[in-house]
């Protein structure tokens, strides 16, 4: 009985049967908690990168704000640079709706500084109830006057006759602005298709002369006066035969820039009282810049690229301060090359004529006391195909020209260009202008008064002026600009 006892005994506690359960339960437990804890660690990771996410698109939608209130302002003060933005330039409060939220920006004025802010709104991926993300950035701008060279008259055709009519009668191009100073006269079967017509005066118009077509109107019209239309009084129109996108009645009032020959005459960095610095380059100018110490066109009529090759240089305190070198082609039919570098006055008067091809390196104003004669299929351009690869702000030539005879008085016309020449750069007369037969002027003219025939074509400029060009005639005047303050930016 015992020993029976004793059996079962040992068999019940060799029996595991009964343990399965509680290990089961246990490792259950403990693998639940093990995904719980993975479960909230991996959903806090990813709502803490959502969230991060969130902050993200929040700042860039902010500084997105910010650049649309500084383009507002910037806007402001390039449509009126020559005065100071007005203190509504910027909305207090503009709203607006950006691909993942929204966006106020604003822009506030003290004194002559701005303050520039964006503000963003973007939903919170925590969840309904919680607050939206916001972030701000803001930057100050202070509204700077600069006094510098006036060059808007470089961005015309620009014609000086206050006392008198600026008078088209043939099929004139004009790729670049027309500014009259005065009264618009066109008649027989002119054809005005400049992109922007200035007048200071009146415009009268006759025939089958027009400013732009029905059907091909040019961008914009102004004038300070009254249109006429064959002798009569007329809106400034269709029926004055003036199509014009936008038309209205106040010009920029802009003036001839002034000139001082007299003055250029004796302060040139290469002219009569300022020669070649000996020693360097070939050390002379064909001729000299003047025959005397009077400002009396003396040197006649003075080739500057004749058959022989010179280089005069201009050297003051260790530094080349102007230049005037040629080096001509033994092949007519190939380009010369002329190095410019400086202002360079020339007693005499200059021409080109009869297969001249030339192209000019670097920027420089060269006057002449006397006149400008470009005739017979000459080519004078800052690259040597004379096309629209000129880069004006690195290569730019002008000339001025001051129309003096021998005598002392001014001579009826300062310049006459014509019979297939091409052109790259400004010409600035004292007196008139007059251009014939088939010629292109790529830049600005500007003159007392013109005749301009036979399908002439005038261009802009392929590219930016840059800084005003040594020597080259110019008003001053105050711009305004926009100038970020130091340290300001907060995001």
């Amino acid at each position: 009985m015992l020993n029976r006892f004793l059996t079962v005994v040992l068999r019940t506690f060799r029996d595991e049967r009964g343990l399965a359960l509680p290990m089961a339960l246990g490792v259950t437990i403990i693998l639940s908690s093990l995904t719980a804890g993975i479960f909230s660690y991996v959903t806090t990771n990813q709502g803490a990168a959502e969230r991060s996410r969130a902050d993200q698109k929040a700042y860039g939608l902010a500084e997105a704000g910010l650049s649309y209130a500084y383009s507002t302002l910037n806007e402001a003060v390039a449509a009126n640079p020559y005065g100071a933005p007005a203190a509504n330039s910027v909305p207090p409060t503009e709203v607006t709706t950006l691909p993942g939220g929204t966006v106020v920006y604003k822009g506030t004025l003290s004194g002559n500084t701005w303050t520039l802010t964006g503000t963003s709104t973007v939903s919170n991926p925590s969840g309904p109830s919680s607050a939206p993300v916001k972030r701000t950035a803001s930057i100050q701008v202070l509204v700077a006057s600069v006094t510098s060279g006036d060059i808007r008259p470089y961005d015309y055709l620009f014609i000086d006759q206050p006392s008198g009519c600026f008078t088209l009668t043939n099929t004139v191009t004009l790729e670049v602005a027309l500014y009259v100073r005065g009264d618009l006269c066109l008649q027989n079967n002119a054809l005005v298709k400049s992109p922007a017509v200035h007048v200071l005066g009146s415009v009268y118009i006759s025939n089958n002369a027009s400013i732009g077509t029905s059907g091909n109107p040019i961008a914009e019209f102004l004038a300070s006066g009254s249109c006429y239309y064959g002798g009569v009084l007329t809106s400034c129109g269709p029926p004055g035969r003036i199509w014009a996108s936008a038309v209205g009645t106040t010009p920029p009032n802009l003036t001839k820039p002034a000139v001082d020959m007299a003055l250029t005459y004796a302060t040139a960095n290469l002219g009569p009282l300022s020669n070649c610095t000996p020693g360097y380059g070939s050390g002379s100018f064909p001729g000299g810049f003047d025959n005397d110490t009077l400002m009396n066109v003396s040197r006649g009529t003075v080739d500057l690229t004749p058959a022989s090759a010179y280089d005069c240089q201009k050297w003051v305190a260790g530094q080349m301060v102007a230049q005037l070198k040629w080096v001509p082609e033994s092949n007519p039919s190939q380009t010369g090359n002329l190095t410019i570098k400086g202002t360079i006055y020339v007693d005499g008067n200059l021409t080109w004529s009869n297969l001249n091809k030339i192209q000019y390196d670097g920027r420089a104003s060269i006057y002449a006391s006397g006149q400008l004669t470009i005739q017979n299929q000459a080519r004078l351009c800052g690259v040597a195909a004379c096309d629209a690869t000129w880069v004006p702000s690195q290569d730019f030539l002008a000339f001025v020209v001051g129309s003096m005879t021998t005598a002392g008085p001014l001579a009826p016309d300062s310049g006459e260009v014509g019979n297939n020449v091409n052109f790259q750069g400004a010409i600035y007369l004292v007196n008139d202008y007059e251009q014939d037969n088939n010629t292109t002027i790529w830049g600005p003219v500007i003159a007392r008064n013109a005749t301009i025939t036979n399908s002439g074509l005038f261009k802009p400029l392929p590219g930016p002026l840059g800084d005003l060009p040594p020597g080259l005639p110019a008003s001053t005047t105050t711009v305004t600009q926009l100038q970020t303050v130091p340290g300001s930016y907060a995001g």
